[in-house]
Parts: structure tokens; sequence; C-alpha cells
């Protein structure tokens, strides 16, 4: 029976578990399907609860990847319950396509593969998601593994006053929990999905779930390489030390080992076209991306065994010129090109491989002034280096600026096709309009824009040519708006000549960010010494010591008086008496 809230229709029941209910609805401003999941009534009940979902859902709802489900929406129900919205998917989830034994070898890899992508791009996020198993992973009819739930598990944290079956609910699902997820949610972290994603990881090979003695998959599976038994037999290690460090290595474990062969045929045929010349030298180990423009393909060089990015674009043959120039060139935040090959128009790129990301994936919430600054100084001077060298970018954009393991920041897909171009109707927030020239200026618009989604959380926009500010620009240091608005301008005059100028504002700002941070130190300090209790501190400390002084001098006085009340004048106790009476004196100076 459908029911009505707000700006959702709930239609029928698709789900029910201890931690919520799940009902097929409608978004009826869009009139779009969506999966509603409303939290149980005991879990709502409790503050801490309410709190932890209240903060964090905002950027669990920013998580933006294909092997994720999409959180639309949060809100509350009419009763007070907390609720997710999301994207609704036709499938079925992968603990019933265990059971139904449907998986053959290639895609059981091909489905690993897929979920330790999504895990990994939320872990670097720093978001846990406390409960991966099959049932919270939905195969779609288009062959894609989707993560449910995305760190729902991580609003529950356990209250002193929960009791044992409470704390359970919390913790996640029995037959999939880390040792020490049983101790409680603040033991918890990435490693503790890891030993999870290994239990699955086992389950999809074999159909059952690990024993006591560790029984390898290749047991039940002889497709299953060595490499991958001694991983996953790591991922279950009992100690978080000795799992793996990420699920991204994992990731790059698996690929390493089954070179390519998850690769649906298809798939393969067309990453092999006008590529033939590599096939020698490189080893295909997954499509990463594939699209109207081409593809981008990770491979393994045989030798050396290095893992390399080839980027193959068919439509057009821009930002071959700037490969070109830029493959000789070397700088540590622009990213290194191995190579380069035409043919016809279509050509490829062979460039190294990061793991880090890209800063589109970090930009879920506004950075922090002092982390933004260690970000942007390198991404201007990378900027600044390729126009010293005659190489404009033209498409500068959070997603076209990849992070390194390390964080550090590399600039790609120098002059490559402005994908807005080809979707009028999508708003491109990154770029000045669509006629001016490129030129130096015009660069310095697009790295306006992705500073201003850096520190405001969102992407710029614009009303009747001028910039529309937010609560979030407002409160930025003065000298921070005043460099935005002039690089966001219109008019290109209005901009900053040149990056070079851009890269010394910005070191003006952290001179002026550090100056006030000392300035603050100082004050702290200066505080510390007016505070009555320091002050009070300082007298007992003094006190203290003229104390234990005053006391010495009184035990040497009355020595120095039984001495004379003796009247021994043998010559060593006079000399001794003479000694002590300087000592005296001494003592009583520094009570003074």
């Amino acid at each position: 029976m459908a029911m009505q809230q707000g700006r959702y229709q709930y239609l029928d029941k698709i789900g029910e578990g201890g931690m919520a209910t799940v009902y097929r609805g409608v978004q009826l401003s869009l009139n779009r399907p969506v999966a509603i999941k409303v939290l149980s009534a005991q879990l709502s009940n409790n503050p801490s609860i309410r709190k932890r979902f209240a903060r964090e859902s905002l950027i669990i709802a920013r998580l933006n990847h294909p092997n994720i489900i999409h959180v639309i929406d949060k809100g509350t129900t009419s009763s007070g319950r907390p609720v997710f919205v999301m994207e609704f998917v036709e499938g079925e989830n992968l603990a019933d396509a265990i059971k139904g034994g449907a998986l053959d070898f290639k895609r059981k890899i091909d489905v690993i593969v897929q979920v330790c992508k999504g895990l990994a791009y939320a872990h670097k996020l720093g978001v846990i998601h406390r409960d991966i198993k099959p049932a919270n992973i939905l195969l779609d009819t288009e062959g894609h593994a989707r993560l449910l739930d995305f760190g729902i598990a991580s609003f529950f944290e356990e209250e002193q006053q929960a009791q044992g079956d409470e704390t359970r609910i919390i913790m996640g699902t029995d037959s999939y929990m880390a040792p020490e997820q049983r101790l409680g949610i603040s033991e918890t972290s990435e490693k503790s999905d890891i030993f999870s994603l290994g239990i699955v990881i086992y389950e999809v090979l074999t159909g059952q779930l690990p024993a006591a003695e560790y029984v390898p998959p290749s047991a039940y599976e002889s497709a299953v390489p060595e490499v991958l038994d001694a991983l996953v037999e790591e991922c279950l290690a009992a100690d978080p030390i000795d799992r793996p460090e990420s699920v991204e290595e994992i990731k790059n474990i698996i690929l390493r080992a089954m070179q390519g062969q998850h690769i649906a045929a298809e798939k393969q045929v067309r990453a092999g076209e006008g590529m033939s010349s590599i096939a020698e030298r490189f080893g295909l180990l997954d499509v990463i991306k594939e699209d109207r423009y081409g593809a981008v393909y990770l491979y393994e060089e045989r030798k050396s065994a290095k893992l390399i990015v080839i980027k193959k674009r068919s439509a057009s043959t821009s930002g071959l010129k700037e490969a070109k120039l830029l493959a000789p060139l070397k700088h540590p935040n622009i990213v290194s090109i191995l190579g380069t090959s035409q043919k016809d128009k279509m050509f490829i790129v062979v460039m190294e491989y990061l793991t880090g990301g890209t800063l589109a994936d970090r930009l879920i919430e506004a950075m922090p002034l002092d982390e933004f600054l260690i970000l942007a100084q390198p991404i201007a001077q990378a900027l600044a280096f390729a126009h010293h060298n005659r190489v404009l970018h033209g498409n500068l954009r959070p997603g076209n600026i990849l992070l390194s393991d390390e964080n550090q920041p590399k600039l790609s897909d120098f002059g490559f096709d402005e994908h807005y171009r080809f979707s009028s109707d999508k708003e491109n927030w990154y770029s000045p309009q669509r006629t001016e020239e490129l030129t130096e200026r015009y660069d310095v618009f697009s790295l306006g824009a992705v500073f201003f989604h850096m520190l405001t959380g969102l992407p710029p926009q614009q009303k009747d040519g001028k910039l529309i500010r937010g609560q979030a620009f407002s409160d930025l240091m003065p000298d921070v708006q005043r460099l935005l608005t002039r690089m966001l301008d219109r008019q290109p005059d209005e901009r900053p000549q040149s990056v070079d100028t851009v890269l010394s504002e910005l070191q003006y700002i952290n001179l002026v960010l550090e100056k006030q941070r000392k300035g603050n130190s100082s004050e702290i300090a200066k505080q510390n010494d007016n505070n009555p209790e320091t002050d009070l501190l300082s007298a007992i400390k003094k006190y203290k010591r003229r104390a234990l002084w005053l006391f010495t001098g009184l035990v040497l006085s009355v020595s120095l008086n039984i001495l004379q009340m003796l009247n021994l004048f043998d010559p060593l106790w006079l000399e001794i008496k003479t000694h002590g009476y300087k000592v005296f004196d001494q003592i009583m100076r520094e009570i003074r």
C-alpha cells in the first residue's frame, strides 16, 4: 500500500533486518524510483546515534563512485526515525548470486575487483563500512557490483549502557566481523573492513564461509592461483597489523595475479584495437574507464612489473601535442608522460599510475585553509611550470588533478577535449565562457574555480556575470576572497596576469596565516602569564624552594650553636665552625 511522506512516496517493503527496513519508493519531484531505508526504532531512540547520523550522513551522501550505491538524500520520518534515500537499482544481491551458483570464475574475480574499487575509494576518504558482506553488495543488470549501506554502520557507536544484543547490532554482522570489532566501534578501522572483505572473497570463490582452520580457496576452486590463497589468508589475520595495508594493495595483487583474465572478451578486443605494438611490452590488467572519448587501461610492463596507465583517445587528437611537449619534461606535480603513439585520429598516451584517486574524490566538504594551501601551492607551481614551457591546460578541473599515495597533487590531461563541449545542457563550473580564447588567463579562471570548490565545498556559480558568494565564501580570509574574486572574473583582463602572480599571493596568504598562528600562540602564552592559577603555581614553587633553603639554614644554625656551647677549640672544629657560618650566610642571602 502506497504511503506518502514529504518529498517521497513509499510503495512496498523490499527488505527488513535488525538495523533497518527498506522500501521501494518514488521521488515525487523527479518521478524517479528510489530505495528508502528507515533505521529501526531501537537505534533511532539512542540520542548518540541521532547526533552521529546528523553529523556524518552528509559526507556519506556525497560518496560518488560507480561501485557504490549513491545516497540521494537523508532525513527523518514523521515519527522521527532517521532515513536514507538511495538510488533504486534493479538486480540481485551477491548473497543470492552465491547461493544460486550462477557466477563462473572470471565473473567472480570481476565482482571482487569491483568491490575492492568501491571500498578503496571510500577508505581514501576516511569512510569505513563496518558491515561488508555479500548481502550488502548488489549486482545490477549491467554487471556492475555496487556496495550498499556505506557508512551507515559507522553511525552506531557503542554506549557504556549498551546491552550485549544491542552491541552486536551496532558492530556489524557476526559471521563477517573482525575480532577487534567485537571490542567496540572505537576499535574498528579500515583493517576491520579488510578482514570482512577477506571473508567475502573466500565466500565468493568457494561458496562457503572459511572454517576455523584455514583451508585455501584453491582446495574448492582449482583456478585460484597460490598468490590469491595467500592474500585471502593474510586478510583473515587475527591481528590487524598482519593484514594487507590497504584495499588498493589487495586489488592490485589480484589484478597482477589474474593478468586480465576477468575482463570480458569484447572489452579485451576493444583494448587491443590499434595497440598491437605494445602487446609484447605490456600486459593488460584492467579496464579503468570506457566512454565516448576513448578508454583508460591499467597495464603492467612485463620486464619491470611496473604498473602504468594507457589512455586511448579515439574521438579526436586533442591533447596529443601537449603530451608530446610534456614527455621530455619532469615536474613533481605533473603526471609523467612515458610515451605517445598516433594512428589516424586515434592516439595513445602512456603515463605513470597513481593510486590516490583524484582531487574530485576528496571534495566532499570544504577544506580548512591550511590544508588547502598544502595542495594549492604545488598545483599552482605545476601549472606555472607548464605555462613556462608553452603548454596550456584548457580543461583544468578536480577530476584532472590526481593524487599520489603521499597525497601529492599531480596535473593530468593537458589539452584534452573539454567534455562539457559535447553536452550543452551541462553546466561547466571550471571554465570561463565557451567563446573565450585559450590563454594563460583561461587556465587562471579554471584554477580559481578549483580553489573555490576546495575552500567552500561547492563549485562556483555566477549570476549576471558576477560570482555568487555563499556563507562559506564569506567566512574566508579577506585576502583569499579577493584572490578568488579576481581569478573568477568574467573579464580576462581583470584576472591575475599569470599563475606566477597567483602563486605569489598564495605564498603571501600562507605567511599571513603563519603569522596569525604565531600571534595566537603568543597570546596564549601571555594569557597564561596573567593567569592567577599560573601565578599561584609559580608562587608555590618559589615558596617551596625558599622553604627548603630555610630548613637547611636552621639545621646548620642549630649545629653551629651546639658546637659553640661545647666550646670546642680544637683547630679542626674551629675550621668547621668558620666554614659553617660562611655557608649559613650564603643560605640566608638565597632565602632573601
